[in-house]
């Protein structure tokens, strides 16, 4: 087994040369096994979430028209959307209303009644497209006649086509470099497809690259910032187009906040009953843990204190990448953190924490085990990768610790349909 799944490693060229040494995972035999019925309820749940994400794109169009300018819970809304989000992003997130994400990652863990629930709706990451590829090759290497899904890039793929594209652009900031070596996994897996990727950094990127095209999704710029003045008028006049558009707040996790209202706010519940349909929104809320804004316009350092005295929390930055930016109620420097978090404009979210249910799953501690070990207090995140409402794949990402993410003692494997 260990050779089938290093062989996956060597074709992939994610651990060429000094790459093992940063990119490096433990290597595991192990597939997650999804039920039919989960299968439908994770499909249900994506269509739920798609409706919310338009139904929040129209809102954002509203709250954004300087021309409107309304108050109350349009002007929450407003604020809870730029939030951490830069400025040459404010006008984009107010235009193209259905522009939504059609790729989309949400983060889910299990509870302790082995329910899904919401850590994270990810519409606006590229990232970890190569690895739900691995994944995905796993899965096929080990268990080559198991059912199992598409796969992301696959239906990917198939959506580029359908939208009249031959050609995918990667264009990726500088501060990205990291991830370099997963895009070029995710690049051989279009290939395999019918789909050129060019990977392109933005150190590199020239006016004609920006121009025109399909681009997976616009990054944060800080370099070459002068590319905004060609790109941003070639999204506006159709001449470039986006899988992912360039929505951050479709991203943040105060918006699980604002799904949520958590705070009884009748008129913020107004507006999203008129834009989002009440079944998806309720479905959707039944997934989500509660999830309160903090900051000076939102819940206080006093009553902060006061619930995690109750029960545990998380205290979680709006956008960040991961689990950074990520503070247990558990955890020492807890009150210091939140301490800054209640000075912020609502920067930080507090989420109820979700007691992960510990798995089985078994790795190679290193390259010379002819056997893997076996253990039972993994805890894993469970991603799935939709693409147009359609559940393209469930790839898992577990460690031996509550802070689940990607690192050299983390396993990172596919699922199969039972």
């Amino acid at each position: 087994m260990h050779s089938k799944l290093k062989t996956v490693i060597d074709e992939s060229g994610i651990w060429n040369g000094s790459r093992k040494e940063s990119h490096s995972f433990l290597l595991s035999p192990s597939v997650y096994e999804v039920t039919e019925a989960q299968c439908q309820e994770l499909s249900k749940l994506g269509h739920a979430l798609y409706d919310c994400l338009l139904g929040l794109s129209h809102i954002a169009v509203i709250a954004y028209d300087s021309s409107l300018n309304y108050g109350g819970a349009w002007n929450f809304a407003r604020k809870v959307f730029s939030t951490g989000v830069p400025k040459v992003y404010q006008e984009l997130q107010g235009i193209n209303v259905r522009d939504i994400p059609k790729l989309l990652k949400v983060d889910l863990m299990i509870d302790q009644n082995g329910s899904f629930k919401i850590a994270e709706i990810d519409g606006h990451n590229k990232h970890g497209l190569g690895y739900s590829t691995l994944g995905l090759r796993f899965r096929e290497a080990l268990y080559p006649k198991a059912k199992g899904f598409p796969g992301a890039v696959k239906t990917l793929a198939e959506e580029v086509k359908r939208m009249g594209h031959a050609e995918l652009k990667m264009f990726y900031a500088d501060q990205e470099q990291f991830y370099v070596p997963e895009f070029e996994v995710a690049k051989q897996e279009f290939h395999r497809h019918g789909i050129d990727c060019a990977i392109v950094s933005e150190m590199n990127a020239n006016e004609t690259f920006v121009e025109e095209g399909l681009f997976l999704d616009l990054p944060f710029l800080y370099h070459k910032t002068n590319l905004y003045e060609i790109i941003i008028p070639a999204y506006k006049n159709g001449k470039i187009e986006f899988i992912i558009p360039p929505k951050p707040f479709l991203g943040a996790k105060g918006v699980l906040a604002l799904l949520r209202n958590d705070g009884k706010n009748n008129q913020l519940e107004a507006i999203l009953l008129s834009f989002i349909k009440k079944p998806s929104l309720d479905f959707a809320r039944q997934y989500i843990p509660e999830t309160l804004l903090v900051g000076r316009q939102a819940e206080s350092f006093e009553s902060v204190k006061e619930k995690t005295s109750n029960k545990k929390y998380v205290l979680k930055e709006s956008i960040s990448s991961g689990m950074k930016g990520t503070v247990f109620s558990d955890s020492p420097n807890f009150e210091k953190v939140l301490f800054g978090a209640c000075k912020s404009n609502m920067n930080w979210i507090l989420q109820e924490e979700v007691e992960n249910q510990a798995q089985t799953f078994s790795w190679f501690e290193n390259e010379n085990d002819s056997k893997p070990r076996t253990s039972k207090d993994w805890l894993m995140r469970v991603t799935t990768q939709y693409v147009n409402r359609q559940l393209a794949d469930v790839i898992i990402t577990a460690r031996r610790e509550k802070a689940v993410h990607g690192a050299k003692d983390c396993i990172q494997i596919g699922a199969i349909v039972l």
